[in-house]
């Protein structure tokens, strides 16, 4: 098993078997946070990952906002979707 797969595994585990969670995970002080989605949040593949998560969970998005969750820190200080001004 590669590390990537025993990383999403790990995470999977910790959200209890929800992908959606995965990806909304707010822990950021966790070791395995920057890596949850396969990818690390330097690349670009996490970037896509993180644009589409924004518009699928849009309304959970929101919700965290309101909460004061910040999404710059999220997406790794990469911003594309227009999401966020």
């Amino acid at each position: 098993m590669q590390r990537r797969e025993a990383i999403r595994k790990k995470c999977l585990d910790c959200s209890g078997g929800s992908s959606k969670e995965v990806t909304l995970c707010p822990i950021f002080d966790c070791p395995l946070w920057e890596w949850r989605t396969g990818s690390h949040i330097k690349s670009n593949i996490y970037k896509q990952r993180i644009e589409k998560a924004l518009v699928r969970y849009r309304l959970d998005f929101d919700e965290l906002r309101k909460e004061g969750f910040d999404i710059k820190h999220f997406l790794g200080g990469s911003i594309h979707a227009g999401y966020i001004n």
